[in-house]
């Protein structure tokens, strides 16, 4: 049974830049599990991806720990994402944006790629210390 799809009163800023996390998180097989975790979850096909607040790599780093711990990510203008056919909805709390897709296929997952960049080095990047 899926869950309510809430959604934030966040209206894209301009400028957006989205990540994914991760230099192989466009990949078919990691998208396919992407978006059907989102199907299972709230009844649509889409994948996570976070905003950079004000370019700020740093903050995104403050607000989701875990970005500091990739070394390589994937970045993605919003308004051509959402120019493309794939719209954004202000999912969970901020920085959390989904990427909506018309449905899970190979084709699907080709376009929506070709908005990723990268994989760039992370700004944030901190190695772990053991």
């Amino acid at each position: 049974m899926t869950e309510a799809l809430s959604l934030r009163n966040d209206p894209a800023p301009t400028g957006l830049v989205v990540v994914r996390l991760g230099a192989r998180t466009t990949e078919d097989s990691l998208l396919l599990r992407s978006v059907e975790q989102c199907r299972d979850r709230w009844g649509i096909w889409g994948f996570s991806v976070f905003e950079v607040p004000d370019g700020d790599y740093d903050q995104l780093a403050r607000l989701r720990p875990i970005v500091a711990e990739r070394r390589q990510l994937l970045v993605a203008d919003a308004a051509e994402l959402v120019d493309d056919g794939f719209p954004l909805l202000p999912t969970l709390d901020a920085p959390h944006w989904t990427v909506v897709l018309a449905d899970a296929t190979s084709a699907q997952f080709s376009r929506v790629r070709a908005h990723f960049e990268g994989p760039i080095d992370n700004p944030s990047y901190r190695a772990r210390s053991r």
